[in-house]
């Protein structure tokens, strides 16, 4: 032994750090797998709750209220429809009513001048076969002409079943007269008045004679 060396003292441990070579062992490293899938789940205790998706929540909703918005308007369009249908036909009652009124009191005019009308005829009648009195019917025709024509102008029509079959809706039978011709059984043989209608309403009958087969 040297003088240099020191002698091994009782107490003394061996070192354990060196290999045989004497060279020390380096630390062991450590790998730590951070992928979500393998972590512990005890790992996952102080992290964040997660939050539901509520998306599909969300899009139900927003279509339940679409819906019943559709429905809202189908009721305000069925109303608003159901009001215009009543305004309308409440609309076309009044101008009914107007029309009849306005039919009515025209037609009480009409027949008030229908005895002008009646003169006029009575006059041609007398006249017309008088020799002296040609230039007279010629006037009192033009008259005659002109007021019917102003009474057909509004709606006015006359009416001279003769030769017709007899209608008791339009004329009105003051005489029976026999005829030889079965072609004139139940036919006007003869009118004594002229009838006039207005639209639909008889303003008034004619006046007329009817044949039947003796």
């Amino acid at each position: 032994m040297s003088i240099g060396e020191r002698q091994p003292q009782p107490g003394d441990e061996p070192d354990l750090g060196s290999d045989l070579n004497g060279d020390e062992e380096e630390p062991a490293i450590k790998v730590e797998d951070r992928r979500h899938w393998a972590r512990d789940e005890s790992e996952d205790d102080d992290s964040e709750p997660e939050v539901p998706d509520t998306r599909p929540t969300i899009i139900d909703e927003y279509r339940q209220r679409a819906e019943q918005a559709e429905a809202q308007l189908q009721e305000y369009i069925a109303a608003f429809k159901k009001v215009k249908s009543e305004q309308e036909q409440f609309r076309s009652r009044l101008q009914n009513d107007i029309d009849r009124k306005v039919d009515l009191q025209f037609g009480g005019v009409v027949e008030e001048l229908l005895e002008g009308m009646d003169e006029l005829d009575l006059a041609l009648s007398h006249v017309a076969d008088v020799p002296e009195a040609r230039e007279l019917a010629t006037g009192v025709k033009l008259v005659r002409d002109r007021f019917l024509a102003t009474l057909m102008k509004h709606g006015v029509e006359r009416i001279d079943p003769a030769g017709e079959p007899f209608d008791p809706n339009l004329a009105e039978a003051i005489g029976v007269e026999p005829v030889e011709d079965e072609a004139m059984d139940g036919k006007v043989t003869r009118t004594y008045r002229a009838g006039y209608v207005l639209g639909e309403r008889v303003l008034r009958p004619a006046r007329v004679a009817v044949g039947k087969k003796s």
